[in-house]
């Protein structure tokens, strides 16, 4: 299990390899605007069964047709997806499929610099592999070293590679919330839709577009129908820089199925170029594991683990807290901002009277929510428990339970606490049930009002 969501990103590489060799071949017969708006109709066409079948087995959808965020999320993906592989496919005209893998493949170091503006500020590594990466392309895409001109391929390869980035920080956004094989349809509807215009100006002959069957239908079944799909399954439990790191490598299987079916041979200098791109894949695969490994694990369970939060934790904590199923259990419903929560830092957490975690899976790193201890007075031993899992999809798996008990054995056992008390809606009785399988008792003859009038009412937990 612990590997399953890192398998499927690696099968998802193998198909995009072998599919550069498609859309090389393709090429030969068809305009690329109408190589990808064919391949898009396929995967859409590829995918409607597979949700037909899915929604009737299911005695309830994970997400219907009509849900406003399945729709953003498709086209703002749809978007990104049109814009990069139209790019990439002109590219592909001038250049081997094997050189185009290795240059799209940029995304790698890419993602976690644009995540910089989103969540996290990038380590060491993957700054030294940005810049290793921009030396890879230098031997990869300049033919002489007295040339300092990239060829029209190549630029248009680079700007493919920039927007398959932000297609996948786009994934990262939307897949945690609805479902995947939905998304991923209106994702390739919306890219086909775009893409008709400019296939009708290619003015395309039927006859040259049945010549081309097998690539597009390669390129659209497995692609797009199989590809595209495992990456947004994967991607709710994978973060998109390591995301981005194992996908990259559909550069390698570029290069050896363009060897194996295309009989393509790169150059010296190109092959000096693939490796240093390679080293930088590497380093940016380091990257994250150098900042779990900087980043404390305060508990371990089996499913989860809790670390502190610090101020680079301020986007996602500010996003989770404003999220309306979480919005919906607390008794204080006023939104949330970045400067209210930095201002909580600097006058709670950083004064000692609250201490705050992150709960992360233990199979992916990820960030699902957060628990805090308010309110300490380490003279009376006392303090008042907080928890919300804001990340989509995460609630009734049993993380905020595991989550709950870490964190209940830092509080005994590590801050000295004698007795934690919680306040929870007593409409809510999931939450109810799962405080007292933590020990939690409810203290009678204590209660108090929401301003909209529902009932509040107070728990307690001593110390074993």
């Amino acid at each position: 299990m612990k590997y399953k969501y890192s398998l499927l990103l690696l099968i998802t590489a193998i198909i995009w390899g072998a599919a550069f060799v498609a859309q090389s071949a393709g090429m030969d017969y068809v305009g690329p605007f109408t190589f990808n708006t064919a391949r898009y109709y396929l995967g859409v066409i590829a995918l409607l069964p597979v949700i037909v079948i899915k929604d009737f087995k299911s005695k309830e959808k994970e997400t219907s047709f009509t849900d406003k965020r399945l729709w953003i999320g498709g086209v703002v993906c749809g978007i990104f997806l049109f814009l990069a592989s139209s790019v990439q496919q002109l590219g592909i005209v001038t250049t081997t499929a094997g050189k185009a893998g290795f240059i799209t493949a940029f995304y790698v170091v890419l993602v976690p610099v644009f995540s910089l503006a989103l969540k996290k500020k990038p380590g060491k590594l993957i700054w030294l592999s940005v810049a290793l990466a921009l030396v890879g392309l230098y031997f990869l895409c300049i033919k002489d070293s007295s040339e300092l001109t990239l060829s029209t391929g190549d630029i248009y390869l680079f700007a493919c590679a920039v927007l398959f980035s932000f297609q996948i920080l786009a994934i990262d956004r939307f897949a945690g919330e609805v479902d995947c094989i939905k998304l991923a349809f209106i994702e390739f509807l919306t890219s086909a839709l775009l893409g008709t215009g400019l296939m009708i100006w290619e003015h395309p002959a039927m006859s040259d577009i049945f010549s081309a069957w097998i690539p597009i239908g390669y390129a659209g079944v497995f692609s797009c129908g199989v590809a595209y799909t495992l990456q947004m399954v994967a991607q709710k439990k994978v973060k998109p820089a390591v995301a981005s790191i194992l996908m990259s490598l559909e550069s390698v299987f570029s290069v050896t199925f363009g060897a194996i079916i295309l009989r393509e041979i790169l150059s010296f200098r190109e092959l000096i170029g693939c490796g240093i791109m390679f080293l930088a894949v590497l380093l940016a695969e380091l990257g994250p594991a150098e900042r779990k490994e900087n980043a404390m694990i305060l508990r371990k369970g089996k499913k989860v683990y809790l670390r502190e939060m610090t101020a680079e934790d301020t986007d996602d904590i500010v996003r989770w807290r404003n999220a309306d199923f979480v919005v919906k259990n607390f008794i204080y419903r006023k939104p949330v901002t970045k400067e209210d929560h930095l201002n909580w830092i600097e006058t709670k957490v950083k004064t000692g009277l609250v201490r705050q975690f992150i709960v992360c899976l233990c199979e992916s790193d990820k960030s699902i929510g957060s628990i805090y201890f308010r309110d300490i007075d380490n003279e009376a031993h006392t303090c008042e428990f907080g928890i919300f899992i804001g990340e989509p999809g995460m609630s009734g798996k049993g993380y905020g339970y595991e989550g709950q008990k870490l964190s209940m054995d830092i509080a005994f056992n590590d801050m000295g606490m004698e007795t934690v008390g919680l306040r929870v809606l007593e409409d809510n009785k999931a939450a109810v049930h799962i405080y007292e399988k933590c020990g939690f008792k409810v203290v009678d003859g204590q209660e108090e009002f929401t301003e909209s009038g529902e009932r509040v009412i107070f728990m307690r937990a001593q110390k074993p």
